[in-house]
C-alpha cells in the first residue's frame, strides 16, 4: 500500500486528495490531466478532434440502451459488473431493471464464475468490467467456466486498445490476442454506436461466449452514413473501391474511411472492409486481400490491438 501526503504549509502533512494527484512513479508525482473517474467521462466527447473532422455526431451509451430494448423483449437476460456499473453503461440497465442487475464488486472471478451459474440456469448474462481486468484477472475462469461448456455469456468490455488516459493498467492492447485463443469465443469489435445498438440483442441470441469491446460514453455515430448493417461473425464492406482495401475492425473504421476520403481527392480509390477479429473474419476478407496482393497492391489492416499469430 503506498500512502500519498501532502505539505499542508505549518499544519504538517495531510492525506493527498486524489484530485490533486495522479500517480506516483519513484519521487515524481504528475498531476491530474483528464476527468476523475467519479465524473463518469465518456471515451470520446465532441472535442474529438477526429469526430470533428468527420462531422460526426454522438449517441449517448448506446451499449446501455441497447441492453436496456433487448431486455424488455427478453425477460432472460441479466446485467452483472465488477463495481464499474457507471463506467460501463451498466448502470442505465440497473436503472430499467434493478432487480436483474447484480452488483458483484472488485472481483472479476466471481463475476464471470457469477455469470457462468446463471446461464447454466437458462439466463443471457451481460458481465461489464474493464477488458484488461477481463482478459488478465478473469482469463482461467472464462476458459474453465463459460468457453469449455460453450455457455451463453457476454463478456462486456469497457476501455478497449488506447481509448484511454489511465494508462497501461487500464489499457487492454492484447485482450483480442488472448480472447483469440480461448476455444468457440466470438469477439466483436464494434466502431461506433450503430454498431453497438444492432450487436446486442445478436449477442443475445448467439449460442456461445462473447467479448464486446465496449465503446461507452458518448459514442461517435459513424455507420449511419452507409449502407450497412451488423451481422455477427462476418465482414461488411463499408465504402466500395477499385484500388486498395483497408481492412479495419473496431475505432480504427473510422480512421480508414477518414483516410480513403482523402485518397480519394488524389483519385486513389479504396476499399474500406470492417471486420471485427471473430473467426470467420479473416476467411471472409481473405479474398479480397488475395486479390490486391496479387496485384503487388498494399493491404492495409488497422486495428487497435496487439493481434495475435
Amino acid at each position: 500500500m503506498h500512502i500519498l501526503l501532502r505539505d499542508a504549509g505549518s499544519g504538517g502533512f495531510v492525506l493527498a486528495d486524489r484530485r490533486d494527484l495522479r500517480r506516483r512513479r519513484g519521487r515524481r508525482v504528475e498531476p491530474v490531466s483528464e476527468p476523475l473517474p467519479d465524473q463518469a467521462p465518456g471515451q470520446f466527447n465532441t472535442d474529438d478532434p477526429l469526430a470533428e473532422a468527420q462531422h460526426l455526431g454522438t449517441t449517448p451509451a448506446p451499449f446501455g440502451h441497447a441492453l436496456v430494448e433487448a431486455a424488455e423483449k427478453d425477460d432472460r437476460i441479466v446485467g452483472l459488473t465488477a463495481d464499474l456499473g457507471k463506467y460501463t453503461d451498466m448502470h442505465i440497465f440497473a436503472k430499467a431493471f434493478p432487480e436483474r442487475y447484480f452488483q458483484m464488486g472488485m472481483a472479476e472471478q466471481l463475476l464471470f464464475g457469477a455469470a457462468a451459474g446463471m446461464a447454466e440456469t437458462g439466463l443471457v448474462p451481460f458481465a461489464s468490467t474493464y477488458s484488461v481486468f477481463a482478459a488478465r484477472r478473469a482469463y482461467d475462469f472464462i476458459c474453465l467456466d463459460i468457453a469449455e461448456p460453450g455457455l451463453n455469456v457476454n463478456i462486456v468490455g469497457g476501455l478497449p486498445g488506447l481509448t484511454t488516459g489511465y494508462g497501461p493498467s487500464h489499457q487492454a492492447t492484447e485482450d483480442v490476442a488472448i480472447f483469440r485463443g480461448v476455444p468457440g469465443l466470438t469477439i466483436v469489435d464494434p466502431c461506433d454506436s450503430v454498431d453497438i445498438t444492432q450487436a446486442v440483442p445478436q449477442l443475445a441470441a448467439h449460442d456461445g461466449p462473447t467479448h464486446l469491446r465496449l465503446l461507452r460514453g458518448q459514442v461517435p455515430t459513424v455507420l449511419d452514413e452507409y449502407d450497412y448493417t451488423f451481422e455477427l461473425g462476418k465482414a461488411k464492406v463499408v465504402r466500395d473501391g477499385t484500388d486498395v482495401v483497408f481492412v479495419s475492425s473496431g475505432l480504427m473504421t473510422m480512421r480508414a474511411l477518414l483516410a480513403a476520403e482523402e485518397l480519394s481527392a488524389h483519385n486513389v480509390g479504396r476499399r474500406s472492409r470492417f471486420g471485427r477479429w471473430s473467426r470467420l473474419t479473416r476467411h471472409d476478407v481473405s479474398r479480397d486481400v488475395v486479390r490486391l496482393r496479387a496485384g503487388t497492391r498494399p493491404v492495409p489492416w488497422l486495428s487497435a490491438v496487439v493481434a495475435a499469430p
